[in-house]
Parts: structure tokens; C-alpha cells; sequence
């Protein structure tokens, strides 16, 4: 009868197995430390983006105020106010446990951490540089928020020293900005009708009432909370739409258009003002009402202001509604052909239509204007966008 029995390992076979669970033990503590140091990175990354988001949505805020509607903006004053929040808000949004630390770049250096400029279309051109030239025209702010020796500190690894790997860099960047290039209106189910108003005033008119060249002075105040016109001032300055008249703007300066068939009514004029402007108005142009390549739009008009649309001007009083602005007008009466070159955001405070001439009036003051039916596009010139205060959407949004 044999027996078998199983040789023992030999000591060289034992140490091979020693060495590759060694080996196996140690590549699995090399995983598990980068899982470990890449998840914080990650998450530093995500917490560096949404301080950078956060810190450029607040400066673009403070860029648009109410001291543009005022006309006595200081481009100095904002961009340093909006650096100064931009810092503030950046902190407030730690990044693994430590405050970013944010330079405010008040030279306005390309490479800083806050820089202010303009974007002629952000929303359709990811790769516009933004330009830095005329302080003016400033609708954008890019924060670039990082954490390496340079700003504060880079991040701690856990496990990766192991590796020689002691810290990582992180770095995140957003660009905020304010679209207000409004080049026309489009009327469909979801947008409802354009808050259009059928009143024509022009452009110098405008830019002179937003300089306190030329203007009814401020005897009016709106109230937000409430929806109210009260009198009083506001520090916002008001212009009397009504043609001709004592200390009133000059005639050719004003005149309502017809935003539909040239033939348009009393009746539709009405109807435009108190419910805005339809998809059946706007399929007289096609189903767009659209500035040209060249900037322009021809309307047919009338230069006078009936006093048969009283009522319905008076109902919309403290509505921000937007009007078309002007370069000039050709012809008389209701053969007036207006070249519209933008539309501006106006609030109607008061109005009076009968009695005097010198007593009549309508009131109106600059006022923000957020329609879903407007329509943007590319913008050039200081004054185009910055000063109409008509927006496509929410003003401020993230753009990259």
C-alpha cells in the first residue's frame, strides 16, 4: 500500500507569495488614496466654480442699478463697487473649508481675477474676447477663482504623498453678463404678446432725458412693493412725451406708430397699448418685427398723439412697458415714416390729455423692461444696449 503525501512549500515559493500580496497591498492603498484625493478634487473644483458663478452673478448686479436709469452712472463708481462684491461673495464660498482669496484687479488687467468688460453677444458667441476699451459699454464680469501658491494656498492631498504628490492647484473661472442688444420682438404661444407700446420717440430725445439735458424734471415716484405712482421725486429723471407746448418736447420728437398694417385704427392703437403687441400685428412683417443689417426699421406713423387713447395710457400707468426710438421721421400726419433704431424701457407716471395745450402730458421715466417675445442680436455703439433697458430674460445670467 503507498501513501502520498503533498511536499511542503519550499521557502522560496512562500517569500513570492509574500512579496505579491506586499505588492497587491500597496497598490490597493494607491487606489484607495486616489480615489480618496480625487474625489477631493473634484469637489474643490465644483466649490471653485459655484464661488466663481456666485461672485460674478453679484458683481453684473451691481453694474446694473438703478443709477443707470438715473443717468448720473459713474462707470468708476460700479466697476469698483463690483469688484468690491465680487471679492465679498467669493469668500463667503469656501473651497474645502478655506475662503478663496480674490485680488479686485482694479487696473482691469486681462489676466486678473476680476475683470470688467462688454460683450457684444454672449449668448451666441462663446468665443468673443472680452473687451476692456470703453468703460461705458461694461455689461460683463469674469471672476477667475483659484487656490495655488500665487492665491492663497493650493489643496491639501491626503494620499498622494505617498506618490511625492503633496497638493494640487484648482482653478475655476464665470462670466456673468447682462443682454440688453433688444433687436425686434417675436410673438408665439409661449412668449405672449410683446410689451410693445405703439409710441415712437427719438433717440436724441431720449439720450438727452438720461443726460438731464432736456426733461420734465421729477415729480413722480414708483413704487415697486406696491405697484403705485405717487408724487414725489425719485432722483429718476422724466421727459412729457406730448409734442409742442410750453417747456414740452418739441414737435418731430414723438409720434405713434402703426406695428401691424399701415392702416392700423384708433381701435388697434388701443388695444396695443392696454394688452401689448400680438402675432396677428406681427404677421404684417412676416411674424418679426426686426432692426435691419444696417440698424434700422421703417414704421408708418402719425406725428400727432390722439387724445382717444387717454383712458388706455392711463391704465397702464406704472407698467415698465418698452417704445420704439427714432432717428427721424419724414412726411406729416398720418403719412410720417419713422426710422426705429431700438426700443427703450419707459414707466408712464402720469397723464393728461385734455385741457390746454401747454396743460397736456404724458410722463414717463426710463424703467428696466424683461419681455419673453424681445429679440436679441449683436450690438455696437455706446449707447445701443446700455442705455435702453430692455431685456430678452432675466438681465444678469452666467454665460460661461
Amino acid at each position: 500500500m503507498f501513501t502520498f503525501r503533498i511536499p511542503n512549500k519550499s521557502p522560496r515559493r512562500r517569500a513570492v507569495s509574500f512579496a505579491m500580496t506586499a505588492i497587491s497591498i500597496v497598490m490597493l492603498l494607491g487606489m484607495a488614496s486616489l480615489t480618496v484625493d480625487v474625489g477631493m478634487m473634484y469637489r474643490a473644483r465644483a466649490e471653485a466654480q459655484a464661488s466663481a458663478d456666485s461672485a460674478a452673478m453679484a458683481a453684473a448686479w451691481e453694474l446694473l442699478d438703478q443709477d443707470r436709469l438715473k443717468g448720473t452712472l459713474s462707470m468708476t463708481t460700479k466697476t469698483a463697487a463690483a469688484r468690491t462684491t465680487a471679492v465679498q461673495m467669493a469668500a463667503r464660498n469656501k473651497i474645502i473649508n478655506t475662503s478663496p482669496s480674490l485680488s479686485a484687479n482694479s487696473s482691469n488687467d486681462a489676466d486678473g481675477d476680476i475683470v470688467v468688460g462688454y460683450l457684444s453677444d454672449p449668448d451666441n458667441d462663446p468665443n468673443e474676447v472680452l473687451s476692456t476699451a470703453d468703460p461705458d459699454q461694461f455689461n460683463t464680469v469674469r471672476v477667475r477663482v483659484r487656490r495655488d501658491a500665487q492665491h492663497g494656498s493650493p489643496i491639501d492631498l491626503y494620499f498622494a504623498g505617498v506618490f511625492g504628490r503633496h497638493t494640487a492647484d484648482i482653478s475655476a473661472e464665470a462670466y456673468a453678463t447682462f443682454k440688453d442688444g433688444v433687436v425686434g420682438y417675436k410673438v408665439n404661444d409661449n412668449t405672449g404678446n410683446a410689451q410693445l407700446l405703439p409710441l415712437a420717440l427719438k433717440v436724441d430725445a431720449w439720450d438727452n432725458l438720461l443726460a438731464g439735458a432736456f426733461t420734465s424734471g421729477d415729480n413722480w415716484t414708483y413704487n415697486p412693493a406696491t405697484g403705485v405712482v405717487t408724487p414725489g421725486p425719485d432722483g429718476i429723471n422724466e421727459l412729457n412725451l406730448y409734442p409742442g407746448g410750453a417747456s414740452q418736447l418739441p414737435p418731430g420728437n414723438f409720434g405713434t406708430v402703426d406695428i401691424g398694417n399701415p392702416n392700423n385704427s384708433t381701435a388697434d392703437l388701443s388695444r396695443q397699448i392696454r394688452y401689448g403687441v400680438s402675432a396677428d400685428d406681427l404677421d404684417y412683417f412676416g411674424g418679426e418685427l426686426e432692426l435691419g443689417s444696417d440698424g434700422t426699421l421703417l414704421l408708418n406713423g402719425d406725428t400727432g398723439l390722439s387724445a382717444a387713447i387717454k383712458d388706455d395710457l392711463i391704465a397702464i400707468k406704472g407698467l415698465p412697458l418698452a417704445i420704439p426710438l427714432f432717428s427721424s421721421v419724414t412726411g406729416n400726419g398720418n403719412n410720417a415714416m419713422f426710422t426705429i433704431v431700438g426700443f427703450a424701457g419707459i414707466r408712464i407716471l402720469d397723464v393728461k390729455l385734455t385741457g390746454s395745450k401747454s396743460s397736456k402730458r404724458v410722463i414717463i421715466q426710463p424703467a428696466y423692461v424683461v419681455d419673453d417675445a424681445a429679440m436679441t442680436g449683436p450690438t455696437s455703439g455706446s449707447t445701443f444696449g446700455s442705455r435702453y433697458f430692455v431685456y430678452a430674460r432675466a438681465p444678469v445670467h452666467l454665460v460661461r
